[in-house]
């Protein structure tokens, strides 16, 4: 059994590079709690996150998340799959650097495109899906590259980046 000496470890990243995955699997092997903040929000409203967005406003979804993210991060044991856009919020980012490791998943926007289950959050603004989240790596590439550890997802199935995630926190 390995012992890990963080409180807790938030996931970060692009939409569809595997937090939810990674998230559980990892959580499983530490034997800690699992969150999925976007999970969290649609099993609060009872409907899809397009569908919340588009009913309340981006804005008021981002701000219960920062409420959410900042009572359970409280907690200890506990690995979050962040949204994508939660590392663009200073309040976001420094709940989680006190309270844990952030872990910037990175795949390049070929790989994101293929994993996606849904791009319906991207072609809700139209426009070409591959240019949509090339422009959105850009802008929060700057913010991803604070994190603790950078982990490329792209040769590694979920497993082995379990594993990687895993030797990185041994030797912090």
């Amino acid at each position: 059994m390995m012992e890990i000496s963080l409180r807790n470890i938030y996931l970060i990243g692009m939409m569809g590079v595997g937090k939810s995955t990674i998230g559980r699997i990892l959580a499983n092997r530490l034997k800690w709690a699992f969150i999925d903040v976007n999970e969290m929000l649609e099993a609060i409203y009872n409907r899809p996150l397009v569908e919340i967005i588009n009913t309340f406003g981006k804005e008021s979804i981002q701000n219960m998340e920062g409420t959410m993210l900042q009572e359970l991060s409280q907690g200890e044991h506990q690995v979050f799959a962040c949204n994508s856009d939660a590392v663009l919020e200073e309040n976001k980012l420094s709940t989680m650097d006190s309270t844990g490791a952030t872990i910037w998943l990175d795949a390049p926007v070929t790989d994101l495109l293929e994993r996606m289950e849904s791009k319906d959050l991207i072609m809700e603004s139209g426009g070409e899906a591959g240019n949509i989240l090339q422009e959105m790596l850009l802008d929060r590439q700057s913010f991803y590259e604070k994190a603790n550890v950078r982990v490329a997802t792209d040769e590694l199935t979920p497993e082995n980046t379990v594993n990687e995630i895993i030797n990185i926190l041994n030797e912090l």
